[in-house]
């Protein structure tokens, strides 16, 4: 399931934890958890142990994809779809956020893009 990762982040800053000290906390992996920050899924018992070891609620570590996502709208960005530089970078205009897709013109055509494949969006001037 998706997991809002900044979250994880930013806790685990807060502690001042590095991930192999979270994964002691909670009970993880010391790859699972690397898991869950680069990838922003975890299981149900993984999300339960993360909400543990911080001490918060487990939905606390909810991921919010269409709220966050909907601000984007009429918005010019930049998306990467991959972790590497050499990843895919379509930019264009957000026209639309509906169920997992966001829909994107860009100078040539419209785009559809699932929204779990995004690594990261950048808004352009």
């Amino acid at each position: 399931m998706r997991i809002n990762v900044n979250a994880v982040l930013q806790l685990r800053k807060n502690k001042a934890w590095s991930q192999d000290e979270l994964a002691i906390a909670s009970g993880l992996n010391l790859r699972t958890v690397q898991r869950i920050e680069s990838e922003a899924l975890a299981s149900l018992q993984s999300k339960k142990a993360l909400a543990a070891a911080f001490d918060i609620d487990i939905h606390d570590l909810d991921y919010e994809e269409l709220p966050m996502l909907q601000e984007l709208v009429g918005q010019m960005v930049s998306i990467s779809l991959g972790s590497t530089e050499f990843s895919e970078v379509p930019k264009g205009e957000v026209l639309e956020i509906k169920d997992a897709w966001l829909k994107l013109q860009t100078k040539k055509n419209v785009q559809y893009i699932r929204v779990d494949a995004i690594f990261k969006i950048v808004l352009s001037p």
